[in-house]
C-alpha cells in the first residue's frame, strides 16, 4: 500500500477549505502518512491531518525542514518512507470516483510494481487508454501498463507530444520519485521569471522546457539547474517525456481506465473536465452576496415569463481555469418565482433577489406571470 506524502502551501480560507474535503475523502485508505504544511494556515492544516489520521495509522510531521525549498524537503520526507510506493497529494484535486476504485487502483499499482501513474485530469490527460496500442500495453480492469525507456518515450512524444512523464497529482515507486527528485536537488537553483517570460515568448511551449533541459545537462557538471519554477514551489517536478530520468531497466507506467480525480478549477485544456465546471465546486450552494453587491454584472436583461414556464439559468465559462465560478444574480420585479437546483429551493417574490452559482443548475419556476431581471457575473469575462 503506497504511503500518503502531504508538502503543500495554504495561505488562504479557500484552500484551506479544499484541504480539509479533499484530505476527507481519504480517510483511513493509508496506513503511512508524511505531512508537511507551509502558509498562514499550516497550524490549522496539522491539526486537521491529525484528527484524520489519529488511529491505526502512522504519521510523520515535518514541520521542522526548511520552507525555501520543496525538493529537497521533499526528499528528505521520502527517506523516511518505508512503503514501497508514494502517493503524492494535493489539496486542489478532489476523489470523483469512490474510494473502493481508490483502494484498488492504489493497490493494484504495487500489485503490478508500477513506478507513475497520474491520479487526475481524466478527460484532459494526454496519453489514455484509447490511444497506447503502439506501445504495446498490458491491459488490466483498472490500468494499462506501458514500459517507460528512453526509446518508447520517443514514441509517446509521438503520440502525446504533451505528455507528462511526472506530475503533482501521481502515485509513485519510492525509486522513482527518488530518481526525479535527486535528480533536480542539485546545490543551486536558479529562477528568474524574466528570463522564463522570455524565452517562452522567443520559444513557445514546450520549445523552451527542451531548451532549459539542453542548458541543464550542461550545467549539471556544476551542480546548477535552471528551474522554471521557483524552488520553494512543486512545479518543477513535472516533466514532459523528454525531460524525465531513467534507468537500465524500464520503468512500469500506468494509465488510468476510469476516471478517479478532478481538478477544483483548471479544465487543463478540457472543457467542463474541474469540478467548477461540473457544477461540483463550491461546497456549498451559499454565495457570498457582499462582493457582488459591490461589482457591476457583465451582462443584464429583463424576462417575461409566463405561468408555469421554466427558464435553466446552467452557464459554464468557456476559460480554462476559473477560480470562481460565475454568478447570477435573480430580482423579482413582479410576481413571484422557484429556484431549484442542486440541493436547493428558493422561493422569491415581487421585490426581492437572491444570488445563485450558475454552474449548479440553478432553474427559475415561474408561478403565475413575472417579470424577472438577471445579472451575470463572471470573472472570465472581465
Amino acid at each position: 500500500m503506497p504511503a500518503l506524502l502531504i508538502n503543500i502551501q495554504v495561505d488562504d480560507e479557500v484552500k484551506l477549505d479544499l484541504f480539509k474535503v479533499t484530505l476527507g475523502d481519504l480517510r483511513g485508505l493509508f496506513n503511512e502518512c508524511h505531512v508537511k504544511s507551509r502558509g498562514a494556515y499550516k497550524q490549522e492544516c496539522i491539526a486537521f491531518t491529525q484528527q484524520i489520521f489519529s488511529q491505526g495509522q502512522a504519521l510523520s510531521l515535518y514541520q521542522d525542514l526548511p520552507e525555501d525549498d520543496w525538493v529537497k524537503a521533499t526528499l528528505n520526507m521520502a527517506g523516511f518512507i518505508k512503503s514501497r510506493s508514494i502517493f503524492l497529494y494535493f489539496e486542489d484535486h478532489r476523489l470523483v470516483s469512490n474510494k473502493e476504485h481508490l483502494n484498488k487502483v492504489i493497490t493494484g499499482f504495487d500489485e503490478y510494481k508500477l513506478d507513475y501513474l497520474c491520479y487526475s485530469f481524466f478527460v484532459a490527460s494526454a496519453l489514455g487508454v484509447e490511444n497506447l496500442l503502439p506501445l504495446n500495453p498490458e491491459k488490466t480492469e483498472l490500468f494499462d501498463i506501458i514500459q517507460y525507456s528512453r526509446q518508447t518515450s520517443l514514441l509517446i512524444g509521438k503520440i502525446s507530444p504533451k505528455y507528462c512523464a511526472s506530475s503533482l497529482v501521481g502515485i509513485y515507486s519510492v525509486a522513482y520519485f527518488k530518481a526525479l527528485l535527486s535528480n533536480l536537488n542539485v546545490k543551486r537553483k536558479m529562477h528568474s521569471r524574466i528570463l522564463i517570460a522570455i524565452l517562452a515568448r522567443l520559444f513557445p511551449y514546450p520549445r523552451y522546457k527542451r531548451l532549459i533541459g539542453w542548458a541543464n545537462q550542461r550545467l549539471g557538471a556544476l551542480g546548477i539547474n535552471i528551474c522554471i519554477w521557483p524552488a520553494v514551489t512543486p512545479f518543477n517536478l513535472e516533466q514532459l517525456w523528454f525531460e524525465t530520468v531513467f534507468s537500465e531497466n524500464p520503468w512500469q507506467f500506468g494509465v488510468l481506465a476510469s476516471e478517479l480525480f478532478a481538478n477544483y478549477d483548471d479544465d487543463n485544456e478540457a472543457y467542463r473536465e474541474s469540478m467548477i465546471k461540473r457544477g461540483l465546486y463550491p461546497f456549498t450552494n451559499q454565495v457570498e452576496k457582499v462582493q457582488y453587491q459591490k461589482q457591476t454584472p457583465v451582462t443584464k436583461f429583463n424576462l417575461e415569463l409566463k405561468n408555469k414556464q421554466l427558464y435553466d439559468c446552467t452557464y459554464y465559462s468557456r476559460q480554462g481555469r476559473i477560480r470562481k465560478p460565475p454568478v447570477i444574480r435573480v430580482f423579482v420585479e413582479k410576481g413571484k418565482v422557484v429556484v431549484t437546483g442542486q440541493s436547493l429551493r428558493v422561493v422569491l417574490e415581487s421585490g426581492s433577489e437572491d444570488y445563485f452559482y450558475s454552474n449548479k443548475n440553478p432553474v427559475l419556476h415561474s408561478q403565475g406571470d413575472s417579470n424577472v431581471t438577471l445579472s451575470v457575473f463572471d470573472e472570465g469575462l472581465r
